[in-house]
């Protein structure tokens, strides 16, 4: 089967579920779309350390799981009120530092010498993907949560989508604009950054309660969020690219892995998150 229609599928499977989950199961503060940002990011974590044993560097699966669903866990336990902030950034610190600090234990010289990698990539697990997708579970903090969370989804996959097919047509020939993902169009990225432009001023216009934005505002914003849905995918290529692999994993047939999906919205989740607050005055 052709990756076009793999996409094609996904797109009309995939994301009609995702739309059902956020708008009918609203129950316990979102408590099914949370599980299943969890399971994402989870799952996400474990792509990350697989392509990290590529570059020799072992990490336990079950530590590396624990970190990505570390962040939506806490932020999810922070809507029922059971913590603050403040102490899930304390139990971020008291985690990576208990870690770092069973480096101490090793029973040979050797071991030592993969104890800094080893530190460093248990460090940017906890932030890409769990601290980053925690922000999809905060976004259900705001009242009509759910609507936010889809219009956040929407200006991202509306980008990725619209980069692809108008890449696909129109971008044959100026490709190559970018080493690290050099089948990428100046086209598509042009149409992708417009299309995030269009949701925003789209959801101003429907929700004018929950986007009291200007005009400008509403295009100033979805200009940057076309900006960073494009960046999150350059930089999961990046990864890939010093990891010395095609795709993130073989979850999805034709597609990869779950990383490569969900890139550019879990890039993109705590920059919404602060920029939605700006602009709408919550800060």
């Amino acid at each position: 089967m052709s990756n076009a229609r793999i996409r094609l599928i996904l797109f009309f499977t995939a994301l009609p579920l995702l739309v059902a989950i956020i708008l009918f199961l609203p129950y316990f503060h979102y408590g099914a779309f949370a599980l299943l940002c969890m399971g994402a990011s989870g799952v996400a974590a474990l792509e990350l350390g697989s392509m990290f044993r590529h570059r020799g560097i072992q990490l336990s699966k079950p530590i590396t799981f624990l970190l990505g669903i570390f962040g939506p866990l806490v932020a999810y336990i922070e809507l029922w009120g059971g913590w603050s902030s403040a102490f899930s950034m304390a139990l971020y610190v008291f985690f990576l530092a208990g870690l770092f600090a069973s480096e101490i234990v090793k029973k040979s010289e050797s071991e030592f010498s993969h104890s800094l990698p080893r530190m460093a990539s248990y460090t940017f697990v906890a932030f890409y993907p769990g601290m980053f997708s925690s922000y999809a579970v905060r976004l259900t903090q705001f009242e009509e949560g759910g609507i936010l969370v889809l219009v956040f989804l929407l200006a991202t996959f509306m980008n990725d989508s619209f980069a692809w097919v108008f890449g696909m047509l129109f971008g044959k020939n100026n490709r190559n604009i970018l080493v690290v993902s050099p089948n990428k169009s100046l086209v598509g990225f042009i149409f992708g950054f417009l299309a995030s432009i269009l949701a925003m001023v789209l959801s101003a216009i429907l929700f004018p309660n929950m986007f009291p934005f200007s005009a400008i505002g509403s295009i100033l914003f979805g200009s940057i969020l076309g900006i960073t849905t494009i960046m999150g995918d350059l930089v999961e290529s990046v990864i890939k690219r010093s990891a010395a692999v095609k795709d993130s994993g073989s979850l999805i047939p034709g597609r990869g892995g779950l990383l490569d999906s969900i890139d550019s919205p879990l890039f993109n989740a705590p920059i919404f998150f602060y920029l939605y607050q700006w602009f709408a005055g919550k800060f």
